[in-house]
């Protein structure tokens, strides 16, 4: 095959959710989109498994000959299409829900080519934080350079941020609208309250900020009091986290200027 592989969907649907779904576009390796990895990021149930499997079974209905749901597409030849989707552990195998999400890694790695779409899904959440996500940006790393057709959705938007620069990685999100927490009679919005979002199950340019995991747990009925302590406990994890960041930042500066150490102060007044 000497064709640059790209795939252009535009208004596609799932084949198995009806006309009532709401369509979108994905682009890969295209004149709008020269990137062939993409990632996507977005709020918990916005959307983002549904717009990976769309996709590859609107590329295989195409393959196939097929009518395909959507109001345009033009894809190149896929030789294969690889999926890392869900989680689930190999008991008589022995080997943990971690082990057999490497395995599937692992085997498409070694077998994708140039030619092939790549679908990951939260690659990386069978371990702990800081391995997991090193585990996600490597394998990321990987896959712009081997450049197959790949998309690969994340809730590890620190990976997200150090992705942003590489013109051979694409950042896409399903979009949603946040109603943030109201504020107490004297203004504060720093109380045990959380957002509401509301899923618009698009997928535009650009990277979400955040997963909205509490909003996930309100709508699973977990109880209140149990939501309300876990977002007391995340925003003290988050002034840590902070924390540290602007002290690392101190440590690496070159200038320790009166104005330079004031802007220090400033970002540890705001944690």
């Amino acid at each position: 095959m000497l064709v640059k592989p790209m795939v252009r969907i535009v208004e596609g649907r799932h084949p198995c959710l009806g006309s009532e779904v709401i369509p979108n576009n994905l682009l890969l390796g295209c004149e709008e989109l020269p990137a062939r990895c993409v990632v996507v990021t977005g709020p918990n149930m916005g959307g983002k498994s549904t717009l990976m499997r769309q996709t590859a079974l609107i590329a295989l209905l195409a393959h196939l000959g097929c009518k395909v749901p959507a109001d345009q597409c033009e894809l190149t030849p896929i030789d294969r299409i690889f999926t890392r989707l869900g989680a689930s552990d190999r008991l008589l195998a022995g080997e943990s829900t971690f082990m057999v999400e490497l395995s599937e890694c692992a085997s498409i790695l070694r077998h994708s080519t140039p030619h092939s779409l790549i679908l990951m899904d939260e690659l990386g959440r069978g371990t702990s934080t800081h391995d997991g996500s090193a585990l996600a940006s490597s394998v990321l790393h990987y896959l712009a350079e081997a450049a197959p057709r790949c998309l690969f959705s994340t809730h590890y938007h620190t990976l997200v941020d150090g992705q942003e620069r590489q013109s051979k990685i694409g950042m896409g999100h399903m979009a949603c609208m946040v109603e943030e927490p109201l504020a107490d009679a004297g203004g504060d919005k720093s109380g045990l309250d959380f957002e509401t979002v509301h899923f618009l199950y698009k997928f535009v340019p650009g990277q979400c900020p955040k997963s909205y995991g509490f909003n996930a747990a309100r709508l699973a009925q977990i109880p209140d009091k149990i939501t309300r302590y876990a977002v007391r406990k995340a925003r003290e994890f988050e002034k840590v986290s902070t924390t540290f960041t602007v002290l690392r930042d101190l440590l690496k500066a070159e200038d320790l200027s009166p104005d330079r150490l004031q802007q220090f102060r400033k970002r540890l007044d705001i944690v």
